[in-house]
């Protein structure tokens, strides 16, 4: 699959009953189901971009209500082959809050933000890349984030 400024944005279903619990905002019924998605869904399909033994995803929801909100430092995550961010944003889609994605000393690629189910899989430092997450501005923004090593 080819790569486009270290990225690749694709569609994969989030799992039956994600909406519901987002919504009703049961984390841990929801991140339960997400760590079963994660393994059987999506551990798969970013097998076929590189290889690594173990994956690990969290939640990530971030609102534009919060005075405490503020953007995210670049990073690389240089322990980790890849990363991915899948959105969960069933509340339509906020202002603010992408991904920014720049390969060391370029300019910065902004992402999103996407309606559910739309993943973005990207690279890290072990390929040369950092990135950041924007400030939401207005609105809430849920993703399962995540790291493979």
């Amino acid at each position: 699959m080819k790569w486009t400024n270290g990225h690749q944005l694709l569609d994969l279903p989030l799992p039956v009953g994600a909406e519901a619990l987002a919504k009703a905002e049961s984390w841990p019924a929801l991140d339960q189901l997400m760590k079963e998605a994660v393994e059987k869904s999506l551990k798969p399909l970013l097998l076929k971009f590189k290889k690594f033994e173990s994956i690990e995803h969290m939640l990530a929801i971030r609102h534009g209500d919060d005075p405490e909100e503020e953007d995210g430092i670049w990073h690389d995550d240089s322990s980790r082959v890849l990363a991915f961010s899948w959105s969960m944003n069933f509340w339509g889609l906020p202002s603010g809050g992408t991904l920014g994605i720049r390969e060391f000393g370029k300019k910065e690629i902004e992402l999103g933000p996407y309606p559910p189910g739309k993943l973005i899989v990207f690279n890290t430092g072990i390929d040369g890349f950092e990135h950041r997450t924007s400030r939401v501005l207005k609105g809430k923004r849920l993703v399962c984030a995540g790291w493979c090593s």
